[in-house]
């Protein structure tokens, strides 16, 4: 088969599905966006040096890994429920002929793009709201914080040190085994 082929049917699956994955795609959007926000407010300056802060750096910690499971579990149970509105579909790329690991290859696809996608919306709306979640739980406190543009740097530096889409796709289970150029992200599109 053609090498394209795998990802165009996954694409072609999403499109028609819209209706099943746009509340799946801003489900994982959001959830990637809070994991951000909150790991972003548990590494915040402003929070450190305000009174109680070192109170409330371990509740974030705490914090990020009670969203990070339910994350998990929440995501895994909805993506097996679009699995299972999918059936008649995948019925009839059996009966067309496709094996099934073919579908298992198109189902991962979908999975990929699915990812990709709410990394990259996810953290660009993270990154666009950490900053307002922390003046709001400032303000919460009663304590005082500029805002300067500065401080998007410091953002920008941390998202750096993450790496490139390529390696934030790799952290994603069983992407190690699946040979992906790091040319096929160009990351200035993102």
């Amino acid at each position: 088969m053609k090498a394209g082929f795998y990802p165009k049917l996954a694409l072609d699956g999403i499109r028609k599905n819209k209706r099943l994955y746009l509340p799946y795609l801003l489900t994982c959007i959001g959830m990637v966006a809070m994991y951000y926000i909150v790991l972003f407010l548990k590494d915040s300056r402003a929070i450190t040096g305000m009174p109680g802060g070192g109170t409330i750096q371990p509740m974030l910690d705490l914090g990020s890994w009670v969203i990070a499971v339910f994350s998990v579990i929440f995501l895994f149970y909805t993506h097996s429920f679009l699995i299972r509105r999918r059936k008649k579909e995948f019925g009839l790329y059996n009966v067309l002929g496709m094996s099934k690991r073919n579908i298992g290859r198109i189902l991962f696809w979908e999975a990929l793009i699915v990812a990709a996608v709410s990394l990259a919306l996810g953290l660009a709306a993270g990154l666009a709201l950490s900053k307002l979640a922390e003046l709001g739980l400032v303000n919460v406190m009663h304590a005082d914080a500029t805002f300067t543009l500065d401080d998007f740097l410091v953002q920008f530096e941390s998202l750096k040190k993450m790496g490139g889409i390529g390696e934030l796709m790799q952290m994603i289970p069983g992407m190690s085994k699946l040979k992906i150029k790091e040319s096929d992200f160009d990351e200035r599109k993102v």
